[in-house]
């Protein structure tokens, strides 16, 4: 038996340092998980291009580029009017002043911008743009870090690779990047919800659940989002506010002074009251996000606010055309007598702006609308647990799905609002995929990350050259084909 004395002995001699050679030094080493996010640089750089193309640069000015600045500097003096030079029609017009629609985040991110000397004739939209797609990717490939963690140590890198790339260079990472203030603020709520789905899945996921910071997090994300687009925030409202009903609930039976749950339901008053007084200093009214009776683009389309009162802006009846517009574009082909098909029903019930180009998240995500099939199909399952938290946030994301399908205008942009109910049942399957790896699922998921990635950058070039408006004014007598191919000459 070897004597302890002796045993310590040998250590301390082996921890020593030999004469003339240097200790060996530990190397910091990120695993594939923390490793994806350095792909982020690349990628950052490969968007700037996209948003940069067929311009000078990123300072390259785009229609109503100014309206941001010129929102944030009059709210620096206490109005909440913009200048009608910078956005031109868009603008709605009361007692005299002309008001924008957009929520102001996008105006408050300026500020960081204010020490220009030329900030007011600086258009800071591809910048601006650049920022909120970057972070969108981060939080999702976030999210796919932390499941890919959560399956365990046997979780396919394969797998998580193929993802990431698939998070990085297809889908609104993509498609979306055409500079304009519309997309902008499409971009900008994307982040935020990509922030809180992020946030959902370490709650789900985490032992300590949905603790009072979390909760924080969360509604600041859902908060950031009313100030931004309304439709989305609405969403992440629903969906924070049903999960805080459920912990105080929980509190509530355990006896407990949920006294952890005031701060999340203080910022998301905060938010709402801040919306309100904004909408009461645009509308006159606290509960109007926007007074389409007002809208100076009323001068190009006279006939469209007879629509508006006669069928609303959100109207049931148009769902079945909704889902045939975002998943099975046949819309966009002609039938036998040269018309548009459901024309008859677009002009009744859509409104006039059903834009360009047709897509459908069949072709443009495969592999998230797998995986969400896949995840989904085990998510609700007897045993499994938290169930009725993810069907809060489920819930909460599909609001958002019921707005544009039945709002009184489509357009491709408003696809990005589908996208959080999709990616957290992808993310949730992924991680289900991931814990129990086979040979045979790499193939399908490569193919369709592949498929994703050119389907992508093809609806990117295709959104490039459409121009904005009524699309079946913009196509005139043309089929679709026809008009594509004349646009690429």
């Amino acid at each position: 038996m070897k004597n302890p004395a002796n045993v310590i002995a040998s250590r301390g001699r082996a921890e020593r340092p030999v004469a003339g050679v240097a200790p060996a030094r530990s190397r910091w080493r990120p695993d594939a998980g923390t490793a994806i996010l350095f792909w982020l640089i690349p990628a950052a750089l490969y968007y700037a291009f996209l948003l940069s193309a067929g311009s000078p640069g990123l300072f390259a000015p785009v229609n109503f580029g100014l309206t941001f600045n010129s929102m944030l500097l009059h709210m620096l003096q206490g109005r909440f009017d913009v200048d009608p030079a910078a956005i031109g029609p868009e603008g709605y017009l009361r007692d005299g002043s002309v008001y924008a629609y957009f929520g102001v985040f996008p105006a408050l991110f300026r500020a960081a911008f204010l020490w220009l000397p030329g900030f007011a004739r600086t258009d800071f939209t591809r910048i601006a743009c650049l920022v909120a797609v970057v972070a969108m990717a981060l939080f999702k490939l976030m999210s796919v870090r932390l499941m890919w963690r959560r399956a365990g140590a046997q979780a396919s890198s394969s797998l998580l690779a193929l993802l990431a790339a698939a998070i990085l260079v297809s889908g609104p990472q993509i498609e979306f990047l055409r500079p304009s203030i519309y997309q902008e603020v499409e971009l900008w709520a994307g982040a935020m919800a990509a922030a809180f789905v992020y946030l959902f899945l370490r709650g789900l996921n985490q032992g300590g659940g949905f603790t009072s910071r979390l909760l924080a997090a969360m509604a600041a994300a859902a908060g950031l989002a009313l100030l931004t687009r309304v439709s989305m925030a609405l969403g992440l409202y629903v969906a924070v506010g049903a999960i805080w009903l459920g912990e105080a609930w929980r509190a509530s039976r355990a006896r407990q002074w949920p006294i952890g749950l005031v701060a999340p339901a203080v910022i998301l008053a905060g938010f709402v009251g801040v919306t309100a007084l904004i909408n009461f200093e645009r509308w006159g009214n606290p509960l109007v996000f926007a007074d389409f009776t007002k809208s100076l683009i009323l001068d190009q389309y006279p006939d469209r606010l007879a629509r508006l009162q006669r069928y609303g802006e959100f109207n049931l009846a148009r769902i079945g055309y909704g889902i045939g517009y975002y998943f099975a574009p046949f819309w966009a082909l002609r039938d036998g007598a040269g018309q548009l098909l459901w024309s008859g029903f677009e002009d009744g019930f859509a409104d006039c702006c059903v834009e360009l180009p047709p897509g459908s998240f069949l072709v443009s995500d495969p592999l998230l609308i797998g995986l969400g099939v896949f995840g989904l199909a085990h998510a609700f399952r007897k045993g499994v647990e938290r169930r009725d938290l993810l069907l809060a946030a489920a819930l909460g994301l599909a609001v958002p799905w019921l707005l544009m399908l039945t709002a009184f205008a489509m357009s491709f942009r408003y696809r990005i609002e589908f996208y959080p109910l999709i990616e957290l049942f992808a993310f949730l399957g992924f991680a289900r995929l991931a814990a129990r790896p086979t040979a045979r699922a790499t193939a399908p998921v490569a193919l369709g990350a592949f498929a994703g990635i050119v389907t992508a950058h093809a609806f990117w070039l295709l959104y490039m050259l459409s121009p904005f408006g009524p699309a079946g004014q913009r196509m005139g007598a043309q089929g679709i084909v026809e008009l594509y191919a004349s646009l690429f000459r």
